[in-house]
């Protein structure tokens, strides 16, 4: 049994308020107890964030960061944003110029880094652009230049990293990746496929992950094709959409975050083949081990901040071509290019290499236990609905999946009466609550209130309520977890 102190004493007491989830300087989350705290959250009220000091980091940046460029920055009048690399740096430079097109943006190498500096006007902006390319230096990157280490590259723990994805995911270390986050890799995929056919744009099939549909948004000229449901109608939707006008790439999740929906890869497929379109699919939930899912697109994308390293306190994303498809000769190419203008930095890929070392232990005893608990949450009263692979696409799942009853860790549910019933159980529940998943301890989040909080009934259009409750199962005993469930829905 793999052990972590909140295995065995979570945060989810009021009190918990903005503590680190774990206990590091590096937590990439933070305890959210109440739902009045969700709310405060969202809306930046300051009796929440005045106890919130850290956080995802796309999201809320990092003390580290603030002190670096109070440190540095030549203009503190202006604010400023650091990058490892000058291509990203551009990038942020030209997403706030977008938006402020007279305001003055500037791009200053300095202490070994570059650095975006903006009015404070252009926060808001600046900020939102950090978020959605997650191109950023990471916390432990701003530690070691506070501290005034040298910073070096490190090849060699990235090669182990390439090896030890490509032994999970059975695929070639050759045709790997790696970035400082996943929604970089993402942003480079998405760059990649731009080049290749700029006057083309992107599709999402399924209700995805929120920031890669505005990323996606970001880049495309004319409205976005998103088919939200997934479903037959989707498919002949899609299908009908692509023969007037191809696609730059369709992006997909398998399984979705957070409805656990999992597309037909042989029917998406045939529909990309047929049109000379490369499939992406982002298979971070299938944790690498799952699912053999890789050989059926042109790209796979893994954040490698879930279940890869599942400590809760390290960035990463992979980037997987597959060299069967037409796509593959010009895409190696340019995530070769995109990685290179990507800087990883050496403590973050170290954590990353020993973190993974035990993810074949750990996610048979997760998958095991999160088949209990759907099965415990599935037959209670109080609740309305459950999203879990082996009920929303068993079928599908199990023609892909690389064993039997390797489903994940991840489910979703929503209670009977939600808007009765929702803010007393998870202000009552005692597991750790806070955004991020596939962590060796259980978390929980109401993820449509954090991923879309300010796009509510366009998210319940789409399917997806307000009201539900994303739960990543960690190493717990199942029936440890079904009892606090349990006593949070008496």
């Amino acid at each position: 049994m793999i052990d972590h102190p909140l295995i065995q004493m979570p945060l989810y007491k009021p009190e918990d308020l903005g503590k680190p989830i774990p206990n590091s300087m590096h937590a990439v989350s933070m305890c959210l107890p109440t739902w009045e705290n969700i709310v405060g959250y969202e809306e930046n009220i300051p009796t929440t964030m005045n106890e919130i000091k850290l956080g995802y980091p796309r999201f809320l940046i990092h003390p580290y960061i603030h002190y670096l460029i109070e440190r540095i920055n030549p203009d503190p009048s202006r604010k400023a944003l650091p990058f490892a690399n000058i291509e990203p740096a551009n990038r942020l430079q030209k997403y706030i110029q977008t938006k402020h097109s007279k305001e003055k943006i500037d791009v200053l190498a300095t202490h070994n880094i570059y650095i975006v500096i903006f009015p404070v006007d252009c926060c808001d902006t600046a900020e939102r652009g950090w978020q959605l390319f997650g191109e950023g230096i990471s916390s432990r990157h701003a530690k070691a230049l506070l501290d005034s280490k040298t910073i070096s590259e490190d090849q060699n723990t990235k090669y182990h990293i390439r090896k030890k994805i490509a032994d999970y995911t059975l695929t070639n270390y050759n045709h790997i990746f790696i970035f400082s986050s996943g929604m970089a890799s993402i942003n480079a995929v998405m760059r990649a496929l731009k080049e290749i056919n700029p006057e083309k744009d992107f599709a999402q099939f399924g209700f995805p992950y929120g920031d890669t549909l505005k990323l996606m948004e970001y880049n495309n000229k004319y409205e976005t094709r998103f088919y939200p449901n997934g479903d037959d109608q989707d498919y002949k939707h899609i299908e009908a959409d692509i023969k007037k006008e191809s696609f730059a790439g369709i992006f997909s999740e398998f399984p979705s975050n957070p409805l656990l929906n999992c597309c037909d890869l042989d029917k998406l497929g045939k529909i990309s083949n047929l049109h000379n379109c490369p499939l992406i699919l982002d298979e971070t939930l299938g944790a690498c081990i799952n699912t053999n899912t890789h050989q059926h697109v042109d790209i796979s994308i893994i954040s490698l901040t879930k279940y890869f390293s599942g400590q809760g306190d390290v960035m990463g994303g992979a980037v997987l071509i597959n060299p069967n498809r037409p796509f593959s000769k010009i895409l190696l190419e340019k995530l070769k290019n995109a990685e290179k203008e990507n800087f990883c930095f050496k403590e973050d890929l170290v954590q990353l290499q020993q973190y993974s070392e035990n993810l074949t232990q750990r996610m048979e005893i997760i998958n095991k236990n999160t088949l209990e608990i759907v099965a415990f949450l599935k037959d209670h009263p109080a609740i309305e609905e459950v999203w879990y692979p082996n009920l929303t696409s068993k079928n599908i799942y199990d023609h892909y999946a690389r064993k039997e009853k390797s489903y994940g860790g991840v489910l979703s549910f929503v209670l009977e009466y939600p808007e009765e019933n929702t803010i007393p159980f998870y202000d009552k529940l005692d597991i750790c609550k806070g955004p991020n998943l596939g962590t060796v301890f259980s978390l929980c989040c109401p993820f449509v209130m954090l991923a879309h909080y300010n796009e509510l009934d366009w998210a319940e259009e789409a399917g997806v309520s307000r009201w539900l409750i994303r739960l990543s199962v960690g190493l717990e005993p199942a029936t440890e977890i079904i009892a606090r469930l349990n006593k949070a829905l008496i």
